[in-house]
C-alpha cells in the first residue's frame, strides 16, 4: 500500500523541490517519486545500483528490465527514474496540442508528469549521449489517454532538445532481463566476506587467462565444474567467476539463450583476449 500523500497541493509540490526531488547527479539523485510512496499496477522494486551507489526505484516489471539492460550496457553511464517534467512545459505542450493536462485527483493541480527515465550512456566519440525513456506494454498504447500523456512527454523532450524512446515488452526479452539478473547476482555484494580468497579479483583473471590459451569444447556448467574440482573450490565458485567475466563482457554469451550454462564455453573477447595475452589490439 502506498504512503504519498492523500491530497496533492502547490504548497506540497514546492516542498518536494525543495527536498531535492528529482534533482542531483549521479549518486545523488532523488527521483521524483518512490516506490514505498504511490500504489501501481506492476511490481515495484527498489534495486541496488551496481555501477552506481544508489537504490533504483521501478514502478513496474517493465520498467525493472528497461533499468537492468541499460546498466549491463558497455557504454553505461548514469541512470535517473522518476525523472519530472517542468510543468510550465508540459502545460503550455498541453494547450498548444489541445489535450487535458492531467490533474491530481480531488484537486484542480497539475499533475508533475515523469520520464519513466533519463538515461546517459557513452557515445563512439567518446561523448556522453541523454536520452529519455519511458516503459509501456503494447497493450497500454492502444489507450487513447496513455498515447496522449506519452505526447506531453514527447513534447517536453523536443523543447529540451532529449530525444525520447519508448520501451515496451519488444525492445529486450523475458530472458535476457533474467539472464542480466542472473550475472548480476554474482557480483560483490555490501558486507559479503570473501570466502574463496582472490574471488573477485585473481580467480576471474586465471579462468581468462585459461580460456585465452585454450578454449575447451563444453558447456558452461561442465567447464565450471571442472575448474572448482581443480582449484579445490567449492561448488558454485566456477559458474560465479564466469558470471563475473560476462558481467565485465571480457566474455560474451547470447544473453537470449533459456540457459547460459548449457551454452558452449566461448572463448574471451577481443579485448579481454589482448589483455589476457598481452597483445595489444590492432
Amino acid at each position: 500500500m502506498g504512503r504519498g500523500p492523500k491530497k496533492w497541493t502547490e504548497a506540497l509540490i514546492t516542498e518536494r523541490i525543495k527536498d531535492g526531488r528529482g534533482q542531483g547527479q549521479g549518486d545523488h539523485f532523488k527521483p521524483w517519486i518512490y516506490v514505498q510512496e504511490f500504489s501501481s499496477r506492476g511490481t515495484q522494486t527498489r534495486i541496488p545500483g551496481v555501477k552506481f551507489n544508489r537504490v533504483v526505484h521501478t514502478m513496474s516489471y517493465m520498467e525493472r528490465r528497461m533499468f537492468l539492460l541499460h546498466e549491463f550496457l558497455p557504454n553505461f553511464v548514469a541512470y535517473y527514474e522518476q525523472y519530472p517534467m517542468d510543468r510550465r512545459i508540459t502545460l503550455g505542450a498541453a494547450k498548444a496540442l489541445g489535450l487535458r493536462h492531467p490533474v491530481y485527483p480531488g484537486t484542480k493541480v497539475p499533475v508533475v508528469l515523469t520520464l519513466d527515465a533519463v538515461v546517459t550512456l557513452r557515445g563512439p566519440d567518446g561523448q556522453p549521449f541523454v536520452a529519455a525513456w519511458d516503459a509501456k506494454p503494447q497493450s497500454e498504447l492502444l489507450k487513447p489517454r496513455v498515447r496522449e500523456k506519452l505526447s506531453l512527454a514527447k513534447a517536453y523532450c523536443r523543447h529540451v532538445g532529449m530525444p525520447h524512446y519508448l520501451f515496451t515488452e519488444k525492445s529486450a526479452s523475458t530472458r535476457m532481463a533474467r539472464n542480466i539478473d542472473l550475472v548480476r547476482m554474482s557480483l560483490h555484494r555490501d558486507g559479503e566476506e570473501e570466502l574463496v580468497p582472490g574471488l573477485f579479483t585473481d580467480h576471474p583473471q586465471q579462468m581468462l587467462d585459461a580460456l585465452a590459451r585454450r578454449r575447451p569444447r563444453m558447456p558452461i556448467w561442465e567447464y565450471c565444474a571442472r575448474y572448482d574440482a581443480t582449484q579445490g573450490l567449492p561448488t558454485g565458485t566456477g559458474l560465479r567467476v564466469f558470471k563475473l567475466l560476462v558481467w565485465n563482457r571480457q566474455v560474451e554469451v547470447d544473453m537470449n539463450a533459456k540457459q547460459l550454462e548449457l551454452l558452449e564455453v566461448p572463448a574471451p573477447s577481443e579485448r579481454a583476449s589482448c589483455a589476457a595475452t598481452g597483445r595489444r589490439a590492432a
